[in-house]
Protein backbone atom coordinates (compact mmCIF):
# COMPACT_ATOMS: atom_id res chain seq x y z
CA UNK A 1 0.00 0.00 0.00
CA UNK A 2 1.29 3.45 -0.79
CA UNK A 3 1.52 5.82 2.14
CA UNK A 4 0.94 7.68 0.97
CA UNK A 5 9.67 23.31 13.86
CA UNK A 6 11.70 24.54 16.40
CA UNK A 7 13.77 24.83 19.32
CA UNK A 8 10.37 25.25 20.95
CA UNK A 9 7.60 24.55 18.43
CA UNK A 10 4.38 25.55 20.25
CA UNK A 11 4.16 24.62 23.91
CA UNK A 12 0.60 23.36 23.41
CA UNK A 13 0.33 21.10 20.36
CA UNK A 14 -3.42 20.66 20.16
CA UNK A 15 -4.54 21.16 16.58
CA UNK A 16 -7.16 23.68 15.54
CA UNK A 17 -9.75 23.43 12.81
CA UNK A 18 -9.31 25.80 9.88
CA UNK A 19 -12.52 27.80 9.55
CA UNK A 20 -12.86 27.44 5.84
CA UNK A 21 -15.90 25.18 5.67
CA UNK A 22 -15.83 21.52 4.69
CA UNK A 23 -13.63 19.59 4.50
CA UNK A 24 -12.51 20.39 8.03
CA UNK A 25 -8.74 20.64 8.45
CA UNK A 26 -6.39 20.50 11.43
CA UNK A 27 -3.07 22.31 11.47
CA UNK A 28 0.11 22.52 13.51
CA UNK A 29 1.96 25.82 12.93
CA UNK A 30 5.65 25.63 12.05
CA UNK A 31 6.15 29.36 12.65
CA UNK A 32 4.80 31.74 15.28
CA UNK A 33 6.14 35.23 16.06
CA UNK A 34 7.17 34.11 19.55
CA UNK A 35 9.54 31.57 17.99
CA UNK A 36 11.51 33.95 15.78
CA UNK A 37 14.74 33.35 17.74
CA UNK A 38 14.54 29.67 16.79
CA UNK A 39 15.28 30.65 13.17
CA UNK A 40 18.88 31.24 12.10
CA UNK A 41 20.18 32.81 8.89
CA UNK A 42 23.24 32.91 6.66
CA UNK A 43 23.88 35.82 4.25
CA UNK A 44 20.36 37.11 4.92
CA UNK A 45 18.05 38.37 7.70
CA UNK A 46 14.77 37.19 9.18
CA UNK A 47 12.05 39.09 11.04
CA UNK A 48 8.39 39.05 11.93
CA UNK A 49 6.36 41.30 9.64
CA UNK A 50 2.84 42.64 9.30
CA UNK A 51 3.61 44.80 6.26
CA UNK A 52 2.06 42.26 3.89
CA UNK A 53 -0.04 39.33 5.13
CA UNK A 54 -2.15 36.68 3.49
CA UNK A 55 -4.70 36.15 6.25
CA UNK A 56 -3.95 38.99 8.66
CA UNK A 57 -1.49 37.00 10.77
CA UNK A 58 2.18 38.09 11.08
CA UNK A 59 4.50 36.50 8.53
CA UNK A 60 8.03 35.15 8.55
CA UNK A 61 9.92 37.82 6.58
CA UNK A 62 13.15 36.57 5.00
CA UNK A 63 15.25 39.27 3.30
CA UNK A 64 18.16 38.59 0.93
CA UNK A 65 20.50 41.04 -0.78
CA UNK A 66 22.44 39.10 -3.40
CA UNK A 67 26.12 39.92 -2.93
CA UNK A 68 28.84 38.39 -5.08
CA UNK A 69 31.69 39.89 -3.02
CA UNK A 70 30.91 38.87 0.57
CA UNK A 71 29.44 35.82 2.23
CA UNK A 72 31.24 32.64 3.20
CA UNK A 73 34.99 32.96 2.40
CA UNK A 74 35.21 29.91 0.14
CA UNK A 75 31.90 30.65 -1.61
CA UNK A 76 31.33 34.41 -2.02
CA UNK A 77 28.61 33.58 -4.55
CA UNK A 78 26.82 31.34 -2.12
CA UNK A 79 23.55 30.13 -0.65
CA UNK A 80 21.67 32.59 1.56
CA UNK A 81 19.36 30.58 3.79
CA UNK A 82 17.04 30.61 6.79
CA UNK A 83 16.48 27.50 8.88
CA UNK A 84 15.38 26.05 12.16
CA UNK A 85 15.91 22.76 13.95
CA UNK A 86 13.29 20.43 15.36
CA UNK A 87 14.04 19.08 18.83
CA UNK A 88 14.07 15.35 19.55
CA UNK A 89 10.61 13.96 20.20
CA UNK A 90 7.24 13.51 18.50
CA UNK A 91 7.46 16.80 16.56
CA UNK A 92 9.91 15.14 14.19
CA UNK A 93 7.32 12.61 13.02
CA UNK A 94 5.26 14.11 10.19
CA UNK A 95 3.68 10.86 8.99
CA UNK A 96 0.37 11.56 10.73
CA UNK A 97 -0.08 14.73 8.65
CA UNK A 98 -1.26 15.05 5.06
CA UNK A 99 0.49 18.20 3.76
CA UNK A 100 3.23 20.71 4.42
CA UNK A 101 1.50 24.00 3.65
CA UNK A 102 2.41 27.66 3.23
CA UNK A 103 1.52 30.80 1.36
CA UNK A 104 4.59 32.65 0.01
CA UNK A 105 4.79 36.20 -1.37
CA UNK A 106 7.95 37.47 -3.08
CA UNK A 107 8.80 41.15 -3.50
CA UNK A 108 11.92 41.87 -5.54
CA UNK A 109 13.92 44.50 -7.35
CA UNK A 110 13.56 42.15 -10.35
CA UNK A 111 10.49 42.09 -12.57
CA UNK A 112 10.74 38.32 -12.92
CA UNK A 113 12.30 35.59 -10.82
CA UNK A 114 14.81 33.11 -12.28
CA UNK A 115 13.71 29.60 -13.27
CA UNK A 116 14.70 28.31 -9.81
CA UNK A 117 13.90 31.19 -7.44
CA UNK A 118 14.32 29.30 -4.16
CA UNK A 119 14.33 25.88 -2.58
CA UNK A 120 12.94 24.08 0.44
CA UNK A 121 15.17 21.58 2.24
CA UNK A 122 14.33 19.13 5.03
CA UNK A 123 16.94 17.14 6.94
CA UNK A 124 15.47 13.64 7.13
CA UNK A 125 17.43 13.13 9.30
CA UNK A 126 20.59 14.94 8.13
CA UNK A 127 22.20 16.67 5.15
CA UNK A 128 23.15 13.34 3.58
CA UNK A 129 19.52 12.24 3.79
CA UNK A 130 17.96 15.58 2.96
CA UNK A 131 14.77 16.09 0.96
CA UNK A 132 14.96 18.97 -1.52
CA UNK A 133 12.15 20.69 -3.43
CA UNK A 134 12.68 23.59 -5.81
CA UNK A 135 10.04 26.32 -5.47
CA UNK A 136 9.62 27.02 -9.17
CA UNK A 137 6.02 28.21 -8.73
CA UNK A 138 7.00 31.42 -6.90
CA UNK A 139 6.21 34.70 -8.67
CA UNK A 140 7.06 38.35 -8.03
CA UNK A 141 4.14 40.22 -6.47
CA UNK A 142 1.88 37.19 -5.98
CA UNK A 143 0.79 35.03 -3.08
CA UNK A 144 1.52 31.45 -4.10
CA UNK A 145 0.23 28.43 -2.20
CA UNK A 146 2.64 25.59 -1.44
CA UNK A 147 0.97 22.26 -0.66
CA UNK A 148 3.46 19.39 -0.43
CA UNK A 149 2.03 15.90 0.29
CA UNK A 150 3.87 14.30 3.20
CA UNK A 151 3.87 11.03 1.21
CA UNK A 152 6.41 12.65 -1.15
CA UNK A 153 8.93 13.13 1.68
CA UNK A 154 11.13 10.06 2.27
CA UNK A 155 11.76 9.35 5.97
CA UNK A 156 9.06 11.80 7.03
CA UNK A 157 9.05 10.10 10.43
CA UNK A 158 12.33 11.86 11.30
CA UNK A 159 12.39 15.49 10.13
CA UNK A 160 15.08 17.38 12.04
CA UNK A 161 15.50 20.68 10.18
CA UNK A 162 13.56 22.99 7.87
CA UNK A 163 15.37 25.37 5.54
CA UNK A 164 14.55 27.88 2.79
CA UNK A 165 17.47 28.86 0.55
CA UNK A 166 18.46 30.48 -2.74
CA UNK A 167 21.49 30.00 -5.00
CA UNK A 168 23.03 33.41 -5.66
CA UNK A 169 24.35 32.15 -9.00
CA UNK A 170 20.74 32.24 -10.23
CA UNK A 171 20.54 35.98 -9.51
CA UNK A 172 22.34 39.20 -10.43
CA UNK A 173 24.68 40.88 -7.98
CA UNK A 174 22.67 43.39 -5.95
CA UNK A 175 19.24 41.80 -6.48
CA UNK A 176 16.86 42.41 -3.56
CA UNK A 177 14.47 39.69 -2.40
CA UNK A 178 11.82 39.72 0.32
CA UNK A 179 10.01 36.46 1.01
CA UNK A 180 6.88 36.61 3.19
CA UNK A 181 5.85 33.15 4.48
CA UNK A 182 2.33 32.85 5.89
CA UNK A 183 0.32 29.96 7.32
CA UNK A 184 3.40 27.75 7.44
CA UNK A 185 2.04 24.55 8.97
CA UNK A 186 1.49 20.83 8.86
CA UNK A 187 -2.08 20.17 7.76
CA UNK A 188 -4.36 17.13 7.83
CA UNK A 189 -8.01 16.36 7.19
CA UNK A 190 -10.07 16.13 10.37
CA UNK A 191 -12.66 13.70 8.94
CA UNK A 192 -12.55 10.91 6.35
CA UNK A 193 -12.01 12.55 2.95
CA UNK A 194 -11.58 11.09 -0.54
CA UNK A 195 -8.58 12.67 -2.28
CA UNK A 196 -8.41 10.33 -5.28
CA UNK A 197 -10.92 7.85 -6.73
CA UNK A 198 -10.80 6.08 -10.10
CA UNK A 199 -11.05 2.60 -11.61
CA UNK A 200 -7.69 0.94 -12.15
CA UNK A 201 -8.74 0.47 -15.76
CA UNK A 202 -11.18 2.76 -17.56
CA UNK A 203 -12.38 -0.17 -19.70
CA UNK A 204 -13.38 -3.64 -18.43
CA UNK A 205 -15.16 -6.67 -19.83
CA UNK A 206 -18.84 -6.79 -18.94
CA UNK A 207 -18.44 -10.22 -17.31
CA UNK A 208 -15.74 -9.02 -14.88
CA UNK A 209 -16.21 -10.32 -11.36
CA UNK A 210 -15.19 -6.99 -9.82
CA UNK A 211 -14.05 -3.46 -10.56
CA UNK A 212 -10.68 -2.67 -8.90
CA UNK A 213 -10.67 0.92 -7.67
CA UNK A 214 -7.75 3.21 -6.90
CA UNK A 215 -8.52 5.12 -3.73
CA UNK A 216 -6.68 7.68 -1.60
CA UNK A 217 -8.23 8.49 1.77
CA UNK A 218 -7.25 11.13 4.30
CA UNK A 219 -8.71 11.93 7.70
CA UNK A 220 -8.71 8.30 8.88
CA UNK A 221 -6.65 7.58 12.02
CA UNK A 222 -3.53 5.49 11.52
CA UNK A 223 -4.36 1.80 11.93
CA UNK A 224 -8.13 2.38 11.72
CA UNK A 225 -10.60 1.72 8.90
CA UNK A 226 -13.73 3.50 7.75
CA UNK A 227 -16.80 2.41 5.81
CA UNK A 228 -16.80 3.33 2.12
CA UNK A 229 -20.14 3.13 0.30
CA UNK A 230 -19.47 2.35 -3.35
CA UNK A 231 -22.08 2.14 -6.13
CA UNK A 232 -22.19 1.54 -9.89
CA UNK A 233 -24.83 3.42 -11.88
CA UNK A 234 -26.01 3.29 -15.45
CA UNK A 235 -27.90 6.47 -16.21
CA UNK A 236 -30.41 6.82 -13.32
CA UNK A 237 -30.31 3.16 -12.25
CA UNK A 238 -28.10 1.67 -9.56
CA UNK A 239 -26.83 -1.69 -10.80
CA UNK A 240 -24.33 -2.69 -8.10
CA UNK A 241 -23.40 -1.56 -4.59
CA UNK A 242 -21.21 -2.63 -1.69
CA UNK A 243 -19.90 -1.24 1.58
CA UNK A 244 -16.12 -1.52 1.52
CA UNK A 245 -13.45 -0.69 4.10
CA UNK A 246 -10.86 2.01 3.51
CA UNK A 247 -7.75 3.00 5.44
CA UNK A 248 -5.53 6.09 5.45
CA UNK A 249 -3.43 6.59 2.32
CA UNK A 250 -3.44 5.13 -1.19
CA UNK A 251 -4.87 1.66 -1.70
CA UNK A 252 -6.77 -0.62 -4.06
CA UNK A 253 -10.30 -1.77 -3.18
CA UNK A 254 -12.73 -3.75 -5.34
CA UNK A 255 -16.44 -3.38 -6.04
CA UNK A 256 -17.81 -6.94 -6.55
CA UNK A 257 -19.93 -7.61 -9.65
CA UNK A 258 -20.19 -11.41 -9.63
CA UNK A 259 -23.93 -11.41 -8.83
CA UNK A 260 -24.84 -8.97 -11.59
CA UNK A 261 -25.34 -9.45 -15.33
CA UNK A 262 -24.25 -6.14 -16.79
CA UNK A 263 -24.68 -4.98 -20.36
CA UNK A 264 -21.86 -3.25 -22.25
CA UNK A 265 -21.97 0.53 -21.98
CA UNK A 266 -20.92 3.61 -20.02
CA UNK A 267 -21.26 3.53 -16.23
CA UNK A 268 -20.65 5.89 -13.32
CA UNK A 269 -18.89 4.88 -10.12
CA UNK A 270 -19.80 6.69 -6.91
CA UNK A 271 -18.04 6.61 -3.55
CA UNK A 272 -19.21 8.10 -0.25
CA UNK A 273 -17.28 8.20 3.03
CA UNK A 274 -17.72 9.85 6.41
CA UNK A 275 -21.50 9.59 6.46
CA UNK A 276 -21.81 11.57 3.24
CA UNK A 277 -19.31 14.34 4.08
CA UNK A 278 -16.99 13.35 1.22
CA UNK A 279 -18.07 12.00 -2.16
CA UNK A 280 -16.39 11.19 -5.46
CA UNK A 281 -17.39 9.93 -8.90
CA UNK A 282 -15.58 8.33 -11.82
CA UNK A 283 -16.46 6.83 -15.21
CA UNK A 284 -15.90 3.28 -16.42
CA UNK A 285 -16.84 1.54 -19.68
CA UNK A 286 -17.84 -2.11 -19.92
CA UNK A 287 -17.35 -3.90 -23.25
CA UNK A 288 -18.44 -7.27 -24.59
CA UNK A 289 -16.18 -10.16 -23.70
CA UNK A 290 -14.54 -11.87 -26.71
CA UNK A 291 -14.95 -15.33 -25.13
CA UNK A 292 -18.73 -15.64 -25.63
Amino acid sequence: MMRAVSVLLLPVLATAAIAAGPPALERMPLFTPAELKAWSTAESTVAVSTDRTHDGAPTLHWHVTVDYQTGEPKYPIGWPRVSRGIPAGPLRDWTKWDYLHAWVFVASSRDKLPAIPAGLGLHTPDRAGAFQRTLTELRVGQWVELKLPITQIPRAHDVRQIQFHIAEQNYRDGDQLDFQVSDFALVRYAAPTILDFAPESAVLYADAAQIPLRLHLAGVPEGAATALACELHREARKVAAATLRGTRGSQIVALPLDRHRLAPGEYELRAVVGGGTSTATARVRLVSTPWK
